[in-house]
């Protein structure tokens, strides 16, 4: 699996400015709200600002729901028993809003470091909360589908961040239905892209996006008798 990683030395986080110096007449932005399966958190975590903290719900794999409220730089890494970075599951300005797999590769996250100039939360949530994968469907950022059909072609779109000079990230893999193994990797791409991608059976989804994708998954036609 390769994991969503930003080069750091290329893209600096923001200075924010003191509260006194360049303020706008215009309301805040608001994170767009995120949207599961209607299952309740396992662990709620939150902090207002930088913050390490760590996950209490054993290795098992799980998604988290993440959502911040500040103006300025938001990054969430996921860190090791030795708290070493495994991947970053964020890095973006402003509110924002998404949903990441966690400890679906062999690879346990025990903490989460978090770098925000605001309010923020991230919920944990069991695997049941990802989203059905049905029909069009289309999601603002990064977020975890659920294919219960068989084989099908996945027509993929990703419409870029226009916030990014190089119009965004846009990775997805697909893993077993418990999120116990990685089965293979759907797209990796930088800026606008559209495309297609063959779906083996029922799987789980995890699309890393810096901004709104959408699938539509066709099946197969069922094998007709010799």
């Amino acid at each position: 699996m390769k994991w969503f990683r930003r080069d750091r030395a290329q893209r600096q986080a923001p200075v924010v400015p003191p509260p006194e110096v360049g303020k706008s007449d215009e309301p805040p932005r608001q994170a767009p709200p995120v949207l599961t399966a209607g299952d309740p958190a396992l662990q709620r975590i939150g902090g207002d600002g930088d913050k390490v903290a760590r996950l209490t719900t054993g290795t098992d794999p799980v998604i988290l729901d993440i959502t911040h409220s500040g103006n300025g730089h938001f990054v969430v890494d996921a860190l090791d028993g030795r708290l070493h970075s495994q991947s970053q599951l964020v890095y973006t300005d402003g509110p924002f809003s998404c949903r990441a797999l966690v400890n679906a590769d062999d690879r346990p996250v025990r903490a989460l470091r978090v770098q925000a100039d605001g309010p923020w939360t991230v919920d944990v949530s069991p695997l049941s909360s990802a989203l059905p994968c049905e029909g069009h469907t289309r999601r603002p950022a990064s977020d975890v589908l659920r294919h219960t059909g068989g084989p099908g072609i996945a027509t993929l779109r990703y419409e870029g961040d226009p916030r990014s000079d190089d119009g965004g990230y846009f990775l997805v893999d697909t893993f077993e239905p418990d999120g116990t193994g990685f089965l293979d990797e759907l797209a990796n791409h930088v800026g606008p892209w559209h495309g297609e991608a063959p779906v083996t059976g029922p799987c789980l989804l995890y699309a890393r996006s810096d901004g709104p994708w959408s699938i539509v998954v066709r099946l197969l036609d069922p094998p007709t008798s010799p």
